[in-house]
């Protein structure tokens, strides 16, 4: 057996532990995508005030990988959110691998770090390290991740409904496709998260009669950019019919549509995913790409200092879901990725007094 199998195997068994409430799915799919579409204006972030904020404070952010744009994306977010606080943060790597992640911990641990950001790092496959991050008193918010039923010790979960993502992804699909969509699915066994949207995807997907997943492929972070390509191409040769590809997230979508590209199909096959990244806008914009259900990744790096810097106060955790927006050749903005329709770095600035 594979590592990654084994990986999967555990992530399989594990999954339980999560909350998978099924979504509630909209009577009109065109409904739910018309609002999802619509520019989002409240603030659905933390509301009290953080007391004495504290200064002077040690930050290790561990990424899931350079590869993926949401992780760097909101690995910037901590670093800016951090210097308006006057904290020293450092970022590492995670390059997709467990053991990275787990390296990149206990570094932390031996440099008497204050806190810990895990951005898309699954905690479940890191609990050693993360119990001597504990152990030591150090401070752990975890970015994207949902959390589990079980306390582990993570002091507070930024992260959006990914549930509700996938669910509202499939409105999407059948809605552009006037329900007679033929899917590659292309799934991430390795991150919760991923679990959870294709979950929400497939539940959604299946209340669509015309709709059918035809065949799903499986990627993961450590390995898209050599195979994800390959094997879209040969996932469509074997299905003509095929006429829309549903990436994980944005990054693995870029791989996906190159994949797309090869098998000849770019007029023909409609590729969307999530998270809004800067290079998926931009291909949006130049019609070159379907969709992407839009998370605000930099406020998510905000949140989690919000969170920390909450920790560090004697404060409880406040960290409400995370909205999202999706984005098509109908809304999608000239920006460098989505980031969010509020001034989120003026409300946590006046959260903290600064």
């Amino acid at each position: 057996m594979t590592k990654t199998n084994k990986t999967f195997d555990i992530l399989a068994l594990a999954v339980g532990v999560f909350a998978l409430a099924a979504p509630t799915f909209a009577q009109d799919p065109q409904s739910a995508v018309n609002e999802a579409r619509a520019v989002k204006t409240e603030w659905t972030g933390p509301v009290k005030v953080v007391a004495n904020v504290a200064a002077g404070k040690n930050i290790y952010v561990i990424t899931c990988a350079s590869q993926a744009a949401g992780c760097v994306r909101s690995a910037n977010g901590v670093e800016e959110a951090g210097a308006a606080l006057g904290w020293d943060v450092r970022v590492i790597d995670g390059r997709g691998d467990p053991a990275a992640w787990n390296s990149g911990i206990l570094s932390a641990v031996t440099a008497k770090a204050d806190g810990i950001v895990l951005v898309a790092v699954p905690p479940m496959l890191v609990g050693d390290a993360l119990a001597q991050a504990q152990a030591a008193g150090i401070a752990v918010v975890s970015v994207y991740n949902p959390p589990p039923e079980q306390n582990d010790g993570v002091f507070a979960y930024v992260r959006p409904d990914h549930v509700a993502q996938g669910a509202l992804v499939a409105d999407w699909v059948e809605v552009d496709s006037h329900g007679s969509a033929k899917i590659i699915l292309i799934e991430d066994p390795i991150f919760p998260e991923l679990i959870q949207r294709s979950k929400g995807f497939r539940d959604g997907i299946a209340s669509c009669a015309g709709c059918e997943i035809v065949e799903t492929v499986e990627s993961n972070l450590a390995t898209m950019v050599q195979r994800t390509p390959g094997a879209v191409a040969a996932a469509l040769s074997r299905h003509p019919e095929a006429n829309y590809v549903i990436a994980p997230y944005d990054s693995n979508g870029f791989f996906a549509s190159e994949g797309v590209r090869q098998a000849g199909r770019s007029g023909t096959v409609r590729v969307g995913s999530y998270e809004g990244d800067p290079q998926t806008l931009a291909a949006i914009r130049e019609g070159q790409y379907a969709m992407t259900l839009a998370g605000p990744a930099e406020e998510m790096g905000w949140q989690a200092v919000d969170q920390l810097a909450r920790k560090f106060s004697g404060m409880e955790a406040e960290s409400p879901l995370v909205t999202y927006r999706l984005l098509d050749a109908e809304n999608a903005p000239d920006t460098a990725g989505w980031l969010g329709d509020v001034d989120y770095k003026s409300k946590f600035l006046k959260l903290w007094s600064k």
